[in-house]
């Protein structure tokens, strides 16, 4: 094997990144004094998209690795400059080219080791285009965190699939930031309705928040709003229920828990008096059965 097709073995050998997102470490070229043959024009463009890429020239990195991607497929270099061109475009935010470009290399090399690194980088560029862990909330019905499902969607299937991967500890750190979004948008929704006293749609919302993401949800702080919003709604006997499970749960809230408990009683007793039913109609919509604070549900989901 002469010094060429040495180097380009290497080259191959090296591909896998080292960290996601990293900056590509240029390949160095064969030197003339091992080897005074001229490179195939396949590996030349390679090489010179390689060192522009690392040196920051995004664009004509691009330019050079899809001029490799014209040229016969069954070049060795051809898998290594589809990888590549999807970290040129993710390098410049272009994230739905990049998504493209990953899954094209999946597709067509599928045995190939970087396969775990494409579809990493793959739910990287979904997350990247979902809003900023520290967006200013809009209007709850102009958010839109498809984004957000569609990258944690991603990082699931990558975790479950290369669970040795060594961006799984990057992957799970994503997720839980996917996570945190996507609950800050129950949180949203839940204080809209709060402030505007809307209370069927606020306790309808904050079940679907207890049953998705448990361990964020269930505090103490929205416990008592469940529960006053069961009172206020006149769903006396839920209310009753949701103050006791308080009270077992946060000793310290007893006081408060029982006098909640017992005006709910005394108003189911002075409804009864008049001749009405003292609590609200049992003609809902099935999810208002769910009791969070019996759920056996543990895990964000």
């Amino acid at each position: 094997m002469n010094f060429r097709l040495l180097s380009l073995a290497v080259l191959v050998c090296l591909a896998l990144p080292a960290c996601a997102g990293a900056p590509v470490v240029a390949e160095t070229k064969p030197g003339a004094a091992a080897d005074t043959a001229p490179l195939p024009e396949s590996e030349q463009l390679y090489f010179d998209a390689i060192e522009h890429l690392a040196g920051g020239s995004l664009v004509e990195a691009e330019q050079e690795l899809h001029k490799v991607l014209k040229l016969p497929s069954y070049l060795k270099v051809t898998a290594l400059a589809r990888l590549r061109l999807g970290d040129a475009q993710y390098a410049q935010h272009k994230y739905d080219e990049s998504i493209e470009t990953y899954l094209s290399f999946v597709q067509r090399h599928d045995t190939n080791d970087n396969v775990p690194y494409a579809l990493f980088m793959v739910a990287k560029a979904h997350f990247q285009l979902a809003p900023d862990d520290f967006f200013i909330l809009p209007p709850q019905e102009e958010l839109d965190l498809g984004p957000v499902q569609q990258a944690r969607s991603h990082l699931e299937r990558f975790v479950r699939q290369f669970p040795r991967s060594r961006f799984v500890t990057e992957a799970l750190s994503l997720r839980d930031r996917c996570l945190t979004l996507q609950f800050a948008q129950h949180e949203y929704v839940i204080k809209f309705y709060e402030k505007r006293e809307k209370w069927l749609p606020l306790v309808f919302r904050m079940h679907l928040a207890m049953q998705q993401f448990p361990s964020r949800s269930r505090t103490l702080a929205n416990y008592e709003l469940l529960a006053s919003s069961y009172g206020k709604l006149a769903w006396r006997t839920r209310a009753i229920e949701m103050w006791t499970a308080v009270a077992q749960r946060y000793p310290e809230e007893r006081a408060r828990a029982d006098r909640e408990i017992a005006a709910m009683n005394e108003a189911i007793a002075a409804d009864k008096a008049k001749g009405l039913p003292g609590d609200m109609p049992a003609e809902l919509p099935p999810c208002a059965s769910y009791k969070p604070e019996t759920a056996t549900e543990s895990e964000d989901s």
